[in-house]
């Protein structure tokens, strides 16, 4: 099996996010150098807020691949993603928005989904769901349907600057269980930078792995439970997930990749440094 094929584009280029925060124009500049270098197999597009898109014209200079994350609600990034379409060097390949903080879930979803009328012939559309809990409640499910009926993918929180942003094995595998029982795709983002579960230095954020996560997902896929899933996202042994990896066929890498496409993060040398001192990438 290629190493490459499991993990092509599997890290979107989130650099001007938390807790990086680089300027849009260092940020363009680093993410041009990911796509001329040995691991820009690894890299997706560079993350760009809905708002940095009118300033992108003025530090870019190059073809740029983008994603535009929503900060406002679905007609301002309608607007951003019209005016990046009209560039001649920019390239929307995905677009991202929040379903509103809302105590009615489901009723929130279809208002956003309403909105999202215009992607439907657009780029992929991510929609990030509020964590569930352990216990996935109905009305997430019947959000995580719509989307999926809609033609878009699932997007989830896995960590952030504080240690409660940071879901257990057991909240996490919950979810999983739940999206790959439904074959909804999805894309994670915040905190999973490294390849295999750790404990991150200097602050003692108990962090996923993004290994663990696709590990987790091809078990589910093969009849794993949830707690299955929760051990496998638990697991701190690099070598025998990248063991578990390394042994799956094309089939089931993309088996795997169909549903969980990628993740977020500020960060594309050390989810590299990892994959290559784990020996799945040169």
């Amino acid at each position: 099996m290629s190493t490459h094929r499991c993990f092509d584009r599997l890290i979107d280029d989130a650099a001007v996010f938390p807790p990086g925060n680089a300027s849009l124009a260092d940020a363009v500049v680093e993410h041009h150098e990911h796509q001329s270098s040995s691991h820009a197999w690894l890299v997706g597009p560079l993350l760009v807020r809905d708002h940095d898109v009118v300033e992108l014209d003025g530090v870019n200079e190059q073809p740029l691949r983008i994603g535009i994350i929503g900060t406002a609600g679905p007609a301002e990034l309608a607007q951003a993603v019209i005016r990046a379409t009209g560039s001649q060097l920019l390239t929307v390949v995905g677009a991202e928005i929040a379903v509103a903080a809302d105590a009615d879930l489901s009723a929130a979803a279809v208002d956003l989904l309403m909105g999202l009328a215009w992607a439907k012939d657009g780029p992929t559309v991510s929609i990030e769901l509020p964590r569930p809990g352990v216990g996935v409640s109905a009305a997430w499910i019947v959000a995580l349907e719509g989307i999926g009926s809609d033609g878009h993918q699932v997007k989830l929180r896995t960590g952030g600057v504080v240690a409660e942003a940071y879901p257990s094995e057991a909240e996490l595998a919950a979810v999983l269980a739940v999206l790959v029982g439904e074959r909804q795709r999805f894309k994670l983002t915040a905190g999973l930078h490294r390849a295999v579960r750790n404990t991150q230095d200097g602050t003692d954020f108990e962090q996923h792995g993004f290994l663990n996560v696709l590990a987790a997902v091809h078990g589910l896929l093969a009849g794993a439970t949830s707690e299955d899933a929760a051990a496998t996202l638990a697991e701190r042994d690099g070598r025998a997930l990248a063991a578990i990896v390394s042994s799956w066929d094309a089939d089931q890498v993309d088996a795997v990749r169909r549903i969980f496409r990628g993740f977020g993060s500020c960060s594309i040398a050390e989810p590299y440094a990892d994959l290559v001192d784990l020996g799945l990438a040169e």
